[in-house]
């Protein structure tokens, strides 16, 4: 495994004075609040993408109870967070008071960018709607649309998804926008480079239909899917230039802070939220060592990191 440089920086006990000056000038600190927040409202969704491990191993199920969030966005308010994203590793749309904890977020948080992703299977006219009655406190919505096809879609997503029905919703969405002439959420249709779906042609769709669109790299998710390979478009190669663990919070409806959005089977977790606060456990002792190994080339050592691989296909932006 060939160590990339990290873009963050770590300081040793032994470093020289130089050393921690050439640090400093070339590399980021790693901040003391998570820039962004991802919180999980409702463990649930209704697929089973080939490029997903949820469902395929037992995990806990529930929904975050609503003082619990409230918690959660107040301390975030006070951390000004730049990103704050109700979901994780689920379809947040399931969650029936998604949109209302949306707007509580934009409107507790100064200055933050709330965003969602969904598949859009519950993104019907009745909740299209009521998103748009919001006021654009939802800043942007990526909906994973997989390629531009009934077979490579469903072959993809699988689930309780069709084709036919979640585009239909997506067209909703987007003639509602214009008749109301209304700039949020920016949507984003974004899907994952796979041999199963035409992804730079569905990107051109999208961009002839004046939506934005991308698809991005094929990852094996730490290691929790098998068969990647014969899905991806280029070579996969291990992921030792991530950022996430730097810089983002992955919480779930339990309060469970994991080390990253990959981490499905909670193999690394940092402490528990709801009993000492997103700030107290980002700077924490785990955390800390964790990224700590990461930097200094132990990444063999973090169970997920080790194995986690990324398609190096670029990302094409529409």
């Amino acid at each position: 495994m060939s160590l990339k440089l990290g873009r963050y920086r770590v300081d040793e006990p032994g470093d020289a004075l130089l050393t921690r000056l050439v640090k400093r000038l070339t590399r980021r600190s790693i901040p003391p609040f998570p820039r962004t927040v991802q919180v999980e409202t409702i463990a649930a969704c209704n697929a089973s993408c080939v490029w997903c491990p949820y469902g395929k191993a037992p995990a806990p199920t529930g929904r975050m109870p609503g003082d619990r969030f409230e918690r959660l966005v107040e301390e975030c308010a006070r951390h000004r967070v730049r990103r704050f994203s109700p979901y994780l590793t689920n379809e947040p749309f399931l969650d029936p008071q998604i949109l209302d904890r949306v707007a509580l977020a934009a409107k507790e948080i100064p200055l933050v960018r709330v965003v969602l992703t969904t598949n859009g299977s519950r993104l019907t006219p009745e909740v299209a709607d009521r998103l748009l009655s919001l006021d654009g406190a939802l800043h942007s919505l990526y909906v994973s649309f997989q390629g531009i096809a009934k077979r490579g879609y469903e072959d993809t997503m699988r689930g309780h998804l069709h084709f036919e029905r979640v585009l239909a919703n997506v067209n909703h969405l987007l003639a509602e926008m214009r008749r109301r002439k209304v700039a949020r959420p920016k949507i984003w249709i974004t899907m994952v480079g796979t041999q199963i779906v035409d992804a730079p042609r569905a990107v051109a769709y999208w961009k002839k239909r004046g939506v934005r669109a991308k698809y991005t790299a094929l990852e094996n998710r730490g290691g929790n899917i098998e068969g990647t390979e014969s899905m991806s478009l280029g070579a996969m190669d291990y992921y030792t230039d991530c950022a996430r663990l730097f810089k983002q919070a992955y919480i779930s409806f339990d309060g469970t802070m994991v080390l990253c959005c990959t981490d499905y089977g909670r193999k690394h977790v940092l402490g528990n939220v709801f009993d000492d606060g997103i700030e107290a456990v980002w700077r924490g002792t785990v955390a800390e060592d964790l990224r700590r190994r990461y930097l200094t080339g132990k990444i063999h050592t973090i169970g997920l990191c080790s194995v986690c691989r990324v398609d190096r296909e670029r990302e094409v932006v529409g």
